[in-house]
């Protein structure tokens, strides 16, 4: 704190004397020449807001500095954004008119790409606005981010949960929620009207500390009617991982910028990019939607309404969302309804206070019903609702030095709950109720049940940004400030897991059999999700923009730093953008910066861990002549020291713009520490070894013949994941061809990663009667160290004919590459445990000794599914306009129906191309 007062001081006291002011005034209208009142007009560099008057105009004061250019955005629902550049080189600058174009096809110009013009707050920035958003059917946010380079894109459905992960390059494993997949989504932060979207209080999973992280996703039960045949399963659980993108709407976003880089020293709390949304806010036409899919329907709704008395603008959105994953048996279905409300209005005699409040409302409906066919009867569902209320608010002031003062609320709070049930029918169940370590007694029920599984949490978020812009000038150079603090607090108030160990589910249920089966295995209990305590983190950021001249050119710098403390760690993270304008049309750019993210309430607290090991069963289907001990070993993790997180991005940019030819490429490298995955700890502990005698009628006489060495197994959390990224991305984009009115846009790319997990993994070769004490019994393994490569390549042809309001797009994707090499020494062990459960240290090893040689794992079973060659798919979308108010469109996925196939070094025979997907967008503006 002292660091950043002090920074300002000094700052503050190089400013020259007080500055001239200019003022500068116009007057907005639509294409028919009315006036256009409450457009949004914000000036760039300082954060500043104002809105046009009853009769189109407005007044913005600015200082004369140098002849300074300034770059003010004009905004309005329904109307194409306007940018303009203002030189400010005297005291009174009249604009004059400025015309708004209606957003619709017949507008000449209109965004049919996703560009990378260094408009945005990084070198990376890519622009997605609401003309390529009309343009692309969606489902949900996840559906136009595959405008992303080197992205794969997936026709829009809300049947698997959407995880963003960015400029990273992982082996497809375990349904996407691999460690590292895990660890890059959670650091990729969602950004929504200023306030990112938490998903730190999210602790919807089993223990992890019974299995691990893999092991801890709640999955449903093999059915019929989900995507992948008889025997997949389904989670719509994301604790551990990002945000699940499908409870975003498409419908009323107004522009979206992918960060893929390096971010404003703004933003917190991430470590692999960000994605920063702004929705419409104001006054706007009445937009019915509804969209058809094979597999869902879609229905949208949203107004702006001009309140009288100038209390200012308000506007309201509906959609409901209605999706199965197979229509001919709509065993797995997800339901999807949002609401929002937003007021705007600005106060004043020159409306220098701008303030909009915000509330939002969504409700998930997602699960699988009982397929009667399963004889388990298996039932599943991840239910949810959230509410979120939020207030912006920001002053513009007058002084040489402050400019604005930015306040950002925001409250959010949910439920979410996870139920799973499932008939078993088993000869009889043991366990115990026990919570304390020690020996105990156990018991024996009824094996035939109904095992139910319920997760209950009620996460809330709160969440404060102070931002302030200021001005100043040393020499020729003029310095935009933006500096502040922000705070972060997220809990958990829900029941927690409400397991009842009386009613085991399979997984964490000690199963009767023969001597071999009873061996130590978790079990569940009961844990209260108010216990973890609340987790509270602040910021400090200070960012300069500015430009020099160099060699008469200009150099743009955008340079900040951070200052966070996270789970009681203070880390420092300095961000830079520079980009060098060697001419008009080429722009050379360099970033670096550093990311950190904090660990989520599920990693801090987990809850406690139950490893019961059988001592004595002796069970004759009479409870009264029974008797079941156990050892129960409790583990409390505390996590105390788990860091965030971190991640450190260089990067290189070129832009070149060439007879209307858009060239950009982006290389970066990206260095992640600290990611946090489950480690598993073993332990040996000395018990007593028991016989029992029968007694008729009562419990049987227990005998202590000695004392056995049992090994006991948990998880926790540890900051073990490291790896390294490094790629290409390439956009080009070309003009209209006049004759044919189609225009062309390529993006390709290829990435990088090498993986580490540094911790050793066990593994257990196949059971023998070797009674060898020094026969090896438990193998220990260092993880491997894979290197993934992949590359997607997309070329699109859109034809736009505005005359007629039509616009047709075909898409060529190419799958170019996707390939891992596994380390030479994955399988190799470094160590194992003998029968007598000792720690025997592997110096060199020898596959022919007869003591461990069984325990090298061959290569073929790290080998991955790697593509053989290149495999092609087509898109098609067409779209048409009637008199500016209905618009139909129709798009295709897969629409040749290509589906090539290829085996896997496994045996397994992959289809990588979806069957079709059709849809259709009907739309009327009112």
């Amino acid at each position: 704190m002292k660091l950043l007062y002090t920074t300002l001081l000094i700052l503050a006291s190089t400013a020259i004397y007080a500055q001239k002011k200019a003022i500068i005034t116009g007057k907005v209208k639509d294409e028919n020449l009315q006036p256009l009142d409450l457009v949004n007009i914000k000036m760039v560099e300082t954060n500043q807001y104002t809105i046009t008057k009853k009769d189109g105009t407005f007044t913005i004061q600015v200082s004369e500095v140098n002849d300074q250019q300034i770059t003010l955005e004009f905004s309005y629902i329904g109307f194409k954004k306007l940018t303009k550049q203002v030189l400010v080189d005297k005291e009174k600058i009249d604009l004059g008119v400025i015309r708004l174009k209606t957003l619709d096809l017949s507008l000449k110009e209109i965004s049919i790409s996703a560009k990378r013009n260094g408009e945005g707050s990084s070198n990376s920035s890519l622009l997605i606005d609401r003309d390529m958003i009309e343009q692309t059917p969606a489902l949900s946010l996840n559906d136009l981010l595959n405008l992303i380079p080197n992205r794969t894109t997936s026709p829009p459905s809300l049947q698997n949960v959407q995880n963003l992960t960015l400029r990273a390059a992982y082996p497809d494993r375990n349904n996407g929620r691999d460690a590292f997949t895990l660890n890059n989504s959670f650091g990729v932060a969602i950004i929504l009207d200023g306030q990112a979207i938490s998903n730190n209080a999210n602790m919807q999973s089993y223990n992890p500390g019974l299995a691990g992280l893999s092991g801890s996703t709640i999955k449903s039960g093999s059915s019929w009617g989900l995507s992948g045949g008889r025997n997949a399963e389904y989670s719509g659980d994301y604790a551990f991982g990002g945000i699940d993108l499908r409870q975003i709407p498409a419908d009323n976003i107004e522009n979206i910028e992918v960060i893929a880089g390096v971010p404003s020293a703004k933003y917190g709390d991430l470590s692999d990019g960000a994605v920063i949304i702004e929705r419409q806010a104001g006054v706007g036409p009445t937009y019915l939607r509804m969209q058809l899919r094979n597999n869902a329907t879609s229905y949208g709704f949203s107004k702006g309404l001009k309140l009288d008395h100038d209390l200012g603008a308000l506007n309201v959105g509906l959609n409901y969302v209605n999706s199965f994953s197979d229509n001919r048996e709509k065993m797995k279905a997800y339901q999807r309804i949002n609401a929002n409300t937003m007021w705007t209005n600005s106060f004043g005699r020159e409306k220098q206070l701008k303030n909009t409040f915000s509330f939002d409302y969504g409700r998930n409906l997602d699960g699988i019903k009982q397929d009667p066919d399963n004889p388990k009867a298996t039932k599943t569902r991840f239910d949810s609702w959230n509410l979120s209320i939020g207030n912006r608010m920001n002053y513009r002031l007058k002084t040489d030095f402050l400019k604005n003062i930015g306040l950002n609320l925001k409250y959010s709070e949910g439920h979410q709950q996870t139920y799973t049930e499932e008939l078993r029918n088993v000869a009889f169940v043991m366990y115990s109720e026990a919570t304390q370590t020690g020996i105990t007694e156990g018991k024996f029920d009824s094996g035939i049940y109904n095992a139910i599984s319920q997760v209950d949490g009620r996460p809330i978020n709160f969440s404060a940004l102070l931002d302030l812009n200021a001005e100043l000038s040393t020499g020729s150079t003029i310095h935009y400030l933006s500096f502040g603090t922000n705070f972060n607090y997220s809990a958990n108030k829900g029941e927690g897991r409400m397991a009842d160990p009386t009613r085991p589910r399979p997984d964490a249920a000690m199963k009767p059999g023969g001597a071999s089966l009873f061996k130590s295995t978790g079990s569940e209990r009961y844990y209260d999700f108010r216990l973890a305590l609340a987790q509270q983190d602040l910021g400090l950021y200070l960012e300069d923009v500015f430009k020099l001249k160099v060699a008469d050119r200009a150099l743009n710098v955008r340079s900040g730093v951070r200052l966070d403390i996270q789970n009681g760690f203070a880390s420092v993270a300095p961000r830079t953008n520079v980009n060098y304008e060697l001419s008009k049309n080429f722009k050379l750019g360099l970033a670096y910066g550093i990311g950190f993210k904090a660990p989520g309430l599920a990693q801090r607290f987990p809850g406690p861990t139950y490893m019961e090991v059988p001592l004595l069963v002796s069970y004759n289907g009479n409870v009264k002549e029974s008797i079941y001990l156990l050892y129960l070993d409790r583990y409390d993790p505390t996590n105390k020291n788990l860091k965030s997180s971190q991640n450190q991005t260089m990067e290189f940019t070129s832009q070149l713009k060439l007879n209307d030819f858009n060239l950009s490429m982006s290389a970066f490298h990206k260095i992640a520490r600290n990611g946090i995955n489950t480690v598993e700890q073993l332990r040996v502990v000395s018990l007593p070894d028991y016989t029992a005698t029968f007694v008729p009628g009562q419990q049987p006489t227990v005998t202590q013949v000695g004392t056995k060495r049992q090994l006991l197994s948990y998880y926790s959390f540890e900051n073990i994941l490291k790896s390294n990224s490094s790629g290409i991305e390439f956009m080009m984009s070309t003009p209209a061809i006049k004759a044919i009115s189609t225009s062309f846009n390529l993006s390709s790319g290829i990435f990088r990663t090498a993986t580490k997990d540094q911790s050793i993994i066990r593994n257990n070769p196949l059971e023998n009667n070797n009674t060898n004490p020094d026969y090896a019994r438990v193998g220990y393994y260092k993880r491997g160290t894979p290197i993934t490569y992949q590359s997607n390549a997309r070329i699109s042809a859109t034809t736009h004919i505005p005359k007629i309001s039509l616009i047709a797009q075909f898409t060529a994707e190419f799958a170019l590459l996707q390939k891992t090499i596994v380390s030479a020494d994955a399988g190799v062990p470094v160590a194992y445990l003998n029968n007598n459960l000792d720690y025997v240290t592997i110096t060199d090893f020898n596959p022919k000794d007869p003591l461990y040689g069984h325990l090298l794992v061959p290569k073929s079973a790290y080998e991955e599914g790697n593509l053989p060659r290149i495999l092609p798919n087509y898109h098609m979308s067409i779209g048409k306009e009637i008199k500016k108010r209905f618009k139909f469109s129709f798009n295709v996925y897969n629409v040749f129906n290509y589906q090539p196939t290829y085996t896997t070094s496994a045996g397994t025979l992959v289809y990588p191309n979806p069957a079709p997907s059709f849809g259709a967008e009907l739309s009327l503006k009112l």
